[in-house]
């Protein structure tokens, strides 16, 4: 590959950072550009001499050394006590955060957040669920991820403030968002910078008809369908190094990505005339 494909990679990569907007926010620290309102399914409180805890905190909780950005974040401490177990009427309840809907006018969206755990266990689990329409139910979601769950023993934390995010696809109109926590307790828990981007109305690339695709991120396949037929996909590193190419006749394909390292790529999806470019994100 010359110089100049590298340079069109680069780019590439570079503008499909900048053609996304912000679109919604949350810091905990009750500015205006926390504009993703949420509501929580248990009050935020302080009781037992601070040591259940679930509140907007602007400092250190425990072995978490502070928020991620800015001047607060959501911590979490022996979440399952007596307090949460009055108000909910529940013996073991969940503490959950809904995020309100945003529209998306049908373009690819992204959705991300930090979160910092230290010291969790068999019994404890974090996970996220996505919905992609207005309605206001959960009986289903189209998409969650388990951010912390395991059958091991033994005590887990996390590698510093990690970063988790998903490629919502086009074609929805609205994106919701829960977050689902349980935690019982001497286990510390820390949840910043929820963001969702959409691209902008004015993204000049074209579009394939009917285009999703996913998971993104991703550990190892990630599956493209359209309403029309994808004929290729080529999967580049930010170098601008070809390391896939896959040929086909049909309106799903699939790449494994196992066999790369961690990191951002880019992809190529090709459908007659159309060269759709995305990013990848392979844990």
């Amino acid at each position: 590959m010359n110089n100049t494909t590298k340079t069109t990679l680069l780019v590439l990569l570079v503008g499909m950072f900048l053609i996304n907007a912000q679109v919604a926010k949350q810091g905990f620290e009750n500015k205006t550009e926390d504009n993703w309102a949420y509501t929580s399914n248990i009050p935020f409180y302080s009781k037992n001499n601070k040591t259940d805890v679930w509140l907007n905190q602007p400092g250190s909780n425990g072995r978490i050394p502070g928020p991620f950005a800015g001047s607060s974040y959501l911590a979490g401490r022996d979440l399952d006590n007596p307090y949460t177990e009055q108000y909910t009427g529940l013996a073991s309840p969940e503490h959950i955060l809904t995020f309100t809907p945003i529209v998306v006018n049908g373009l690819s969206a992204e959705v991300s957040f930090r979160v910092h755990y230290v010291g969790l266990n068999d019994t404890d689990y974090i996970y996220y669920e996505l919905r992609y329409d207005n309605d206001s139910d959960w009986n289903y979601s189209d998409y969650k991820e388990n951010i912390f769950k395991t059958t091991k023993s033994g005590n887990f934390s996390s590698t510093g403030w990690e970063k988790i995010n998903y490629e919502v696809p086009s074609g929805h109109s609205h994106v919701r968002m829960r977050l689902v926590v349980y935690q019982n307790g001497n286990e510390y828990l820390g949840f910043d910078d929820f963001e969702l981007k959409t691209a902008t109305l004015s993204n000049k690339y074209n579009l394939i008809e009917g285009f999703a695709f996913g998971p993104n991120p991703t550990f190892d396949v990630v599956t493209f369908k359209a309403n029309t037929v994808l004929e290729e996909v080529l999967v580049y590193n930010v170098l601008g190094k070809e390391i896939i190419r896959k040929k086909g006749n049909l309106k799903s394909m699939s790449v494994d990505l196992s066999h790369v390292p961690s990191g951002i790529y880019l992809a190529q999806i090709k459908s007659g005339e159309i060269a759709q470019t995305l990013k990848l994100i392979k844990k």
